[in-house]
């Protein structure tokens, strides 16, 4: 394997995770709402589900406990930390309130809202590796999702499987050390 480059995150599942007890009933059923509007033929109840889904995804949306450290230790190394998302355009609101943008730069964060195509799609990686340009076999991706793994190796990115009940630090330090040889 080539140095790692870059160690691109999935969203929900490795960097954040959602946390809908703070939602009123309503907003429970906007969210809802909004994720299955291609299947609700009111289309008055999805704009209106549609104006209120940003500050819901504000509401639900929180870093995992080893997200920062992790990121940090990323930004002593010198090495590029990246997130790989399939998620709405409204995120974006959430990552500046976090200041998640100190970590990460905009131009790293590649979300399917933008790019037209979702993991596991093979064209969601070449347009990720596009946009930060870089070659594949430098690249570290960790998915919670076996599928979206799949898909990142076999455009010859290094992928690995990530389990909540692992430390974030600990698994990236370990892919980083392999990929530079020990």
């Amino acid at each position: 394997m080539e140095r790692i480059e870059t160690v691109a995150f999935d969203l929900g599942g490795v960097l954040a995770y959602q946390d809908f007890s703070s939602l009123t009933e309503e907003e429970l059923f906007l969210f809802k709402t909004y994720m299955n509007r291609r299947k609700i033929q009111n289309r008055e109840l999805i704009e209106y589900a549609s104006g209120r889904i940003a500050d819901i995804f504000l509401k639900i949306h929180y870093l995992t406990d080893g997200a920062i450290p992790t990121l940090e230790m990323l930004k002593e190394m010198k090495i590029r930390a990246s997130i790989w998302t399939n998620n709405i355009g409204a995120i974006d609101l959430w990552f500046e309130e976090i200041n998640l943008y100190h970590y990460i730069a905009k131009k790293d964060i590649i979300n399917s809202f933008y790019i037209g195509c979702d993991k596991p799609n093979l064209k969601f990686y070449r347009k990720a590796l596009e946009g930060l340009k870089n070659m594949p076999q430098s690249v570290l991706f960790l998915d919670d999702k076996f599928q979206n793994i799949v898909g990142a190796q076999e455009c010859g990115i290094h992928g690995r499987l990530y389990a909540s009940c692992e430390s974030l630090g600990a698994t990236v330090e370990s892919e980083i050390k392999k990929g530079r040889g020990g």
